[in-house]
């Protein structure tokens, strides 16, 4: 093709998809140019409960040379996540050793190694609109100091976030058929409103260091929770959140006052930073590529649907799309079947699991935080069921397992009869993303399978 391109890749959103993109990108020799609407020093900074999985450490460790979070990017070392119902010590406890991390200070290294492995970064330039010739992403449009101005690429990344600069401008016929939805519905958007306080000195240090707490109450309807995450001996990162087709419910910041005054009084504790965002919790879309293009991180919906942890998703999503890219800018094609096999990464690892997160989703919301915290209490549910159930692994039981946690509960039945279902559903949906088409002519027939197994229309 003899165009005219300013960069091989553009990059929309400096977050941690875009940022590990363009690193990947950049350091395998191909040029790239990472837009972001922020002032460069707040480029990273998110709303979010800030904790990163040390699996996905690793993974950049290892295949990039990213050290892992450290010094003041690293605000407590966690070890394990707990699930909740109705009291924070009615719970079930994962082992999940990972970081709660300062999004910005950890957010500004990925940056700076931006910068030193040669990526041209302009900030405060939000896009205002994308450049489509012949069904062909090829370039965006962005507004920087008073004007308009145009960057063209060989592929243009959105990792934009919830925000989707590109996904909520590209034309229907880009759209494999309205997979990539421009707009999501309702029930798949999660609004949340976070505090980040630290306890006056007079107070004792917090009792959750090491461990995220994810707690499931009657006053905030399922899926949505009250969380608390340890960020050192006397800070946390508290919130909440549920679901925006949710009505007739107090502001999200008048919930989280009346939540924390079960722990703290408003006195015990100042608030170092508070914000709000929308979360997209629903499996990955079913493709995250066009041509010309790719959508990465929250902006191609790969957030846990139960948990709402995106920010390591994001940055292996990152990983995986540029490494795609890099195959299809060596073979010099530019349309999405080059990079089909991000689609495969993707689906075969965390479209996988966010599809048995949403199901997980759902049999919470059929049994109810009461129910849960039943089964809690009975140990129907062991850490070892719950943490598999989390990371998309099948829960097998014996028959006579079975009949022992069954005795445990009698004669309260009709949750486990919802948790056999789930299982059993779990199963075919974790075989069937293992089967995702590497042919792209086969996508609507596996969609619509995978549909007739789980009863979504999406």
């Amino acid at each position: 093709m003899n165009e005219n391109f300013d960069y091989d890749v553009i990059v929309v959103g400096g977050g941690p998809g875009g940022t590990i993109a363009a690193i990947t990108l950049a350091k395998a020799g191909y040029s790239v140019c990472l837009l972001d609407k922020k002032k460069k020093n707040q480029i990273g900074d998110k709303t979010c409960g800030d904790a990163l999985d040390k699996t996905t450490v690793d993974l950049l460790v290892q295949n990039l040379g990213i050290e892992e979070p450290q010094g003041k990017e690293v605000s407590d070392i966690i070890k394990r996540m707990s699930i909740a119902a109705n009291d924070i010590n009615i719970k079930a406890t994962l082992t999940a050793p990972g970081y709660v991390v300062d999004r910005l200070e950890f957010g500004q290294r990925l940056l700076k190694t931006c910068e030193e492995a040669g990526v041209t970064i302009i900030p405060q330039a939000p896009v205002r609109d994308i450049i489509v010739e012949n069904n062909f992403l090829k370039g965006v449009k962005f507004h920087k100091d008073g004007e308009i101005k145009e960057l063209r690429a060989k592929f243009t990344i959105d990792a934009s976030g919830s925000y989707a600069a590109i996904r909520s401008r590209l034309p229907e016929n880009m759209r494999f058929n309205g997979t990539i939805q421009k707009d999501l519905h309702p029930d798949m958007i999660w609004p949340t409103y976070r505090e980040i306080i630290e306890l006056k000195e007079e107070r004792s240090p917090h009792p959750w260091m090491n461990e995220i707490v994810l707690l499931y109450e009657r006053e905030i309807p399922i899926p949505g929770y009250f969380w608390i995450f340890s960020k050192g001996p006397r800070r946390l990162n508290v919130g909440l959140g549920w679901l925006k087709t949710e009505k007739n419910l107090p502001p999200l910041k008048k919930a989280l006052r009346k939540e924390m005054k079960k722990y703290y009084e408003e006195g015990d504790y100042k608030i170092i930073k508070s914000g709000g965002g929308q979360i997209p919790i629903r499996p990955p879309f079913d493709t995250l590529v066009f041509n010309g293009g790719a959508l990465v991180g929250d902006a191609g919906c790969l957030v846990h649907p139960t948990t709402a942890e995106g920010h390591g998703p994001a940055l292996e999503s990152g990983y995986y799309c540029a490494n795609a890219i890099i195959k299809a800018l060596q073979n010099e094609d530019y349309s999405y079947k080059a990079i089909w096999d991000y689609n495969l990464k993707i689906m075969h690892h965390l479209g996988e699991k966010h599809a048995n997160a949403l199901l997980i989703r759902e049999f919470l919301e059929k049994v109810g935080s009461d129910s849960l915290e039943f089964l809690l209490k009975k140990k129907f549910l062991t850490d070892e069921d719950l943490d598999n159930l989390v990371r998309g692994i099948p829960v097998q039981l014996s028959f006579g397992e079975k009949l022992k946690r069954l005795l445990k509960i009698f004669p309260i039945w009709a949750p486990v009869f919802h948790l056999i279902r789930l299982l059993r559903k779990a199963e075919k949906v974790r075989k069937h993303y293992l089967t995702y088409p590497e042919d792209p002519r086969d996508l609507e027939k596996w969609i619509a399978q995978r549909n007739a197994i789980t009863g979504w229309t999406f």
